[in-house]
């Protein structure tokens, strides 16, 4: 149990007891009491950082999406090619069936543009971004490759995380990495056309 003793109640406590709290019980767990509880402090206290419910369901979110990148970028290290789309894959997956608590509040969307949850949302596009770069893709290439391959992904744990993990899940996911793969190299090594133009 996550219990403040004799130290300082800011954001990042509040939001450490939060992410305690979703990984033990699940998102819809997560309340004003419980993190109070947690905190071992009475609830009117937590309402000088945040603003009720929705703003500790906010600190997880942004929380959750920065450990979610940290777990992403770790899996990138030392891979390239091939191997990097799978690598990042199959830790995504694994960071969404470890803590599906967090990964339940990655679905929340940013209050505005450039707020923090967003700015942890970029975040995690960058790895994406950096790991299609060093595959050959142009700058915009690899930035359009990074929504597409991230929202994939992202929607297909999203309907998992909704329905349950089944053992054909697996099978489902390593084809979905197998295809953006493909489209990703047809990308960076594009097919010379057929019928090249004749030269002058």
């Amino acid at each position: 149990m996550f219990v403040m003793r004799n130290s300082p109640l800011n954001l990042r406590a509040i939001a450490d007891a939060a992410v305690t709290i979703v990984d033990r019980d699940g998102f819809d767990a997560l309340t004003v009491s419980s993190v109070a509880g947690e905190l071992g402090v009475g609830p009117s206290r937590l309402y000088t950082h945040i603003d009720g419910l929705d703003g500790l369901r906010y600190l997880v979110a942004t929380a959750a999406t920065r450990n979610l990148t940290k777990h992403v970028r770790n899996a990138a290290i030392g891979t390239a090619g091939d191997n990097a789309l799978a690598a990042i894959g199959t830790a995504y997956r694994a960071f969404a069936n470890d803590h599906p608590g967090q990964f339940a509040s990655t679905l929340l969307p940013p209050r505005r543009d450039h707020d923090d949850l967003s700015v942890a949302n970029q975040e995690l596009l960058d790895v994406f971004t950096l790991v299609y770069t060093a595959m050959g893709l142009t700058p915009t290439s690899s930035r359009l490759a990074a929504r597409s391959t991230r929202s994939a992904i992202h929607g297909f744990l999203a309907l998992e995380h909704n329905s349950g993990t089944t053992p054909e899940h697996e099978a489902e996911y390593d084809h979905l990495l197998a295809t953006l793969q493909h489209g990703l190299l047809a990308t960076s090594h594009p097919r010379p056309p057929d019928n090249p133009a004749p030269e002058t």
